[in-house]
């Protein structure tokens, strides 16, 4: 299995070819299990990355393109901690649920 990338949420069995670039992946399941406004921070975020590369790419000047490459970089950057702090923590340290367990750790018992 190492030419596959399991999906980051420990209870999804979903795997995905390994392109060499990416190190985590979630399935598409378990994104659209995020909240809507996660969902929509991460791709608004995507689209910008993508919209800066095709710019770089296009561009001609030197002194042009690597101004547009700080953008994206700082972009990639948000992305990286949008990912960090909103997806993986969604996953990996779930909230619990309201219960009993839950107030007897709050008591202390």
């Amino acid at each position: 299995m190492s030419d596959r990338i399991p999906c980051i949420n420990p209870r999804c069995r979903r795997t995905a070819a390994d392109d060499g670039e990416s190190g985590e992946i979630i399935c598409g399941k378990c994104f659209r299990t995020l909240p809507a406004a996660t969902r929509q921070e991460h791709r608004r975020l995507w689209r910008e990355l993508r919209k800066w590369e095709r710019r770089i790419t296009r561009s001609g000047d030197d002194l042009k393109a690597n101004r547009m490459r700080r953008v994206r970089d700082r972009l990639s950057d948000q992305l990286n901690m949008h990912w960090d702090t909103c997806i993986k923590t969604q996953f990996l340290a779930p909230e619990k649920p309201a219960g009993l367990d839950a107030f007897l750790e709050e008591v202390g018992l």
